[in-house]
């Protein structure tokens, strides 16, 4: 029996390792916001590791190393992976990816767009944190507030900084409260 096999288990609990990780994952700080990864954002997040299992898999079965069905094993991980919703969850404190660890906003010193989204870069030689995004146009307005409240927590200011979306929904809200009041006058004239 080949050693290498122990490749295909290894990778595909990397790959979801990187949205489940056990122990302390408590948040901290009152939660801000919970934003969803969009399906091509999750699609973005797992590319690369699912195409090495997906690549180990046919390797072995094609070698003879594992049997032919054992292919389905990554297809099905993969499938689940992209498949379950995953959230940043924001709070006045920190980031937190899925059910992964905490990260405090005082471990970044900005953010920078990277491929596939965009990066939080750590200080101190600390790890980053990849934000993945859609390439939506909503994108910019995240990143965005990333970079105010990682530069009000850099600063010492532990002030929230207001959502972009929810500035633009009370905009919204002003402005249909607006168009029914000149609704409600126009039919009172007549």
């Amino acid at each position: 029996m080949n050693p290498l096999i122990l490749l295909l288990p290894l990778v595909i609990g990397l790959t979801w390792a990187r949205l489940i990780r056990p122990g302390f994952n408590t948040l901290q700080g009152t939660p801000i916001r919970i934003v969803s990864l969009p399906l091509l954002a999750r699609v973005r997040m797992h590319a690369v590791p699912a195409l090495v299992a997906l690549v180990l898999a046919a390797w072995f079965a094609i070698r003879g190393d594992l049997p032919v069905w054992t292919f389905l094993i990554p297809v099905i991980s993969n499938v689940l992976l992209v498949a379950i919703p995953v959230r940043y969850t924001l709070t006045n404190a920190g980031i937190r990816l899925g059910w992964t660890s905490f990260h405090r906003w005082t471990e970044f010193a900005g953010v920078r767009r990277a491929p596939g989204g965009a990066r939080l870069v750590g200080v101190q030689r600390k790890m980053g944190l990849q934000i993945w995004l859609s390439g939506s146009r909503g994108d910019d307005e995240f990143l965005q507030f990333l970079r105010q409240t990682v530069r009000n927590a850099y600063q010492g200011r532990s002030s929230v900084v207001a959502f972009p979306q929810d500035r633009s929904a009370d905009n919204r809200r002003a402005e249909t409260d607006s168009i029914h009041e000149g609704i409600s006058a126009f039919t009172a004239d007549r």
